[in-house]
């Protein structure tokens, strides 16, 4: 289990192949592009409306950003609700977080619906201030949480040994398994009559007349529709000028002791770092995560690691480093994501840059 050195993520051991046959010659009525917990989750809703769908994915299920996250299921976001009413206004502001919570619901009702033992567990999460320029900003934070009627309340405690100045409780968060979850999903997907492909990259499409032409490495697949579910699609598109590539870092630790808090837990420092549990055969782990940059922005990521397992180490009794791990993800400019029509389509080719 003890991965020294090795960059693995904590819920990589779950990922197994899962091609389907398909008929490459069918027309179908909707392609996914995308693996993860977007295109997967994409995939099974069309299935489930009476759709023929093919789920393309270039590695296997679950090999990118999905199997690389830390897996805190959130209604609150890197974007601030208070952010948000400054740039967009206080209505979108509100949808904002409505989709926050209707993203929760989803995969609630995708655990009951399809009984997936996923490790899911609903949590608090604590967001914690740790100096004084910190605590201002957890102040507007709450502050636009209360405009737009998320629940944020100030506690005198933290379940985390970390000093700080202000701190408030967030209800109703979760954590999971995002492997297991996925994996149940592809399931699902695949006994409604969906079809996946792995091992298929998408090299580009063309837009005819009634259908749409992919050039994949595994040939032509042709389709009504088209999805793209991998944070950018690819050649050229003005959403390339619109996002940023960021890289995340994660490691788990077991502790010299048995204290190991119950929350979801997030400071506010820039970067900010963020904690949860796990339980891995049968011994519970502290993920921590963090040191957040610009893709080729940092000269030595085994530097990032290093600052990372130090910060730790600085607050936290740790024993054992068992995984280290690092995940690429987009940021897009404006804070929201982009879903929707894909810039200078013909209308019948989508992207989702986020669940």
């Amino acid at each position: 289990m003890y991965r020294d050195g090795v960059r693995k993520s904590i819920w990589q051991e779950e990922i197994k192949r899962i091609s389907s046959e398909a008929d490459d010659k069918q027309l179908f009525d909707i392609v996914i592009v995308g693996g993860g917990i977007t295109g997967v989750s994409t995939a099974l809703k069309l299935q489930e409306n009476g759709k023929n769908c093919i789920l393309l994915e270039a590695a296997n299920i679950g090999f990118g950003t999905t199997g690389g996250t830390t897996a805190h299921i959130n209604d609150f976001f890197d974007t601030t609700f208070d952010e948000a009413i400054n740039d967009f206004g206080l209505e979108q502001a509100k949808l904002f977080a409505e989709v926050g919570k209707e993203a929760q619901d989803h995969i609630k009702n995708n655990i009951k619906k399809y009984g997936l033992d996923c490790d899911f567990e609903e949590k608090a999460a604590v967001l914690f201030a740790l100096d004084e320029r910190q605590a201002e900003k957890l102040k507007d934070i709450v502050a636009g949480a209360s405009k737009v009627g998320h629940e944020m309340t100030y506690t005198e405690e933290i379940s985390f040994p970390i000093p700080f100045k202000e701190a408030v409780i967030i209800p109703n968060q979760a954590q999971f398994h995002p492997i297991k979850y996925i994996k149940g999903l592809c399931e699902a997907f695949l006994q409604l009559g969906g079809h996946i492909l792995e091992d298929c990259t998408c090299e580009s499409h063309e837009e005819q007349d009634e259908i749409i032409v992919l050039k994949t490495s595994k040939g032509e697949i042709k389709t009504k529709n088209l999805v793209y579910a991998t944070h950018i699609p690819p050649g050229v598109n003005i959403l390339h000028f619109m996002t940023a590539p960021y890289r995340s870092y994660a490691m788990a630790f077991s502790l010299n002791y048995d204290e190991y808090s119950q929350h979801l837990g997030y400071d506010l420092t820039e970067p900010y770092h963020y904690y949860r549990t796990q339980k891995i055969d049968g011994k519970t782990l502290l993920i921590a995560g963090g040191e957040d940059h610009k893709t080729g922005h940092e000269e030595n990521t085994g530097e990032c690691f290093s600052r990372l397992e130090n910060y730790v180490r600085q607050y936290f009794d740790v024993e054992t480093v068992y995984y280290s791990w690092s995940s690429q993800y987009y940021e897009p400019v404006d804070g929201f994501p982009y879903i929707g029509k894909l810039p200078g389509s013909k209308g019948k080719v989508f992207y989702g840059d986020r669940f």
